[in-house]
């Protein structure tokens, strides 16, 4: 009963502003309230964001099952052996760090993040050219492919995030590649560094440090809370309201970064 108002909270907080901005699987912003409203040490708070992230990025593929399914059977191929492969790679790597790393560290980290994803949201917006590109520059599509689930990877096992707020915009503005498929992408990436995170959390990591059943199943509570309330805010929510209410979001989250530094 204690924390059922701090999850209604987080829910509710979550689910409306991540309707605002359409983001369907890393909602960062759950990661700062688990800290600051729950008062969890950011190891925990990680723990449970992963299953946010898997869950939701879970959800996301099942929606588009159909896309998948008409893909390309190289693209296919790709996502069922080399992106696992490179995700894995990642979060083995990621895990080890989040392993040794201070409480310290993972909390100036969720700062530095907050700032730049905070940042993107006041400067980055996509206009209707960028999101129909056709015609991606290959280089970067290569260096997309490969790093992509690399540092996804990564993240995903040393702070839970997948970085996909950061990784959208260059592969868009910097890459030209198409806006549907780069996030349907990093979305089967997000899925694989999720899951592979969650176990080297729950087998791998130090015992201070590792994955508890509480936190699977606070991690379950509050993506149900954030979806149910998502999917209803996105009902209710004008499209004229997003832009002003993105920057709105990103001066929040670069004036909330402050506290973890």
């Amino acid at each position: 009963m204690i924390l059922l108002a701090p999850i209604l909270t987080i829910s509710l907080v979550v689910g409306f502003v991540t309707a605002g901005l359409k983001i369907q699987f890393d909602r960062f912003f759950a990661i700062i309230l688990l800290v600051t409203i729950l008062k969890l040490p950011a190891t925990g708070a990680v723990n449970i964001f992963l299953w946010i992230v898997f869950l939701s990025a879970g959800y996301v593929l099942w929606k588009n099952r159909e896309k998948i399914k008409k893909m390309p059977e190289t693209n296919k191929k790709k996502f069922l052996t080399l992106v696992p492969l490179l995700a894995f790679i990642g979060v083995f790597l990621g895990a080890s760090v989040f392993s040794v790393a201070s409480g310290k560290i993972l909390t100036t980290t969720f700062g530095i993040l907050a700032l730049l994803y905070g940042l993107r949201l006041v400067f980055v917006r996509f206009s209707p050219k960028e999101m129909e590109y056709k015609n991606e520059k290959p280089i970067y599509q290569k260096i997309c492919g490969f790093f992509g689930p690399v540092v996804s990877g990564f993240f995903a096992g040393f702070i839970g995030t997948t970085l996909k707020p950061l990784k959208i915009p260059f592969a868009v503005k910097i890459g030209r590649m198409n806006m549907g498929q780069v996030y349907l992408g990093n979305t089967i990436t997000a899925f694989y560094s999720a899951f592979f995170a969650i176990i080297l959390h729950s087998l791998y990591v130090t015992p201070k440090f590792i994955m508890s059943v509480s936190d699977f199943l606070l991690g379950i509570t509050l993506w149900l809370g954030i979806h149910i309330v998502f999917e209803l805010t996105q009902i209710f929510f004008k499209d004229k309201w997003r832009k002003p209410f993105q920057i709105f979001i990103g001066f929040i989250l670069i004036i909330v970064a402050f506290r973890f530094f």
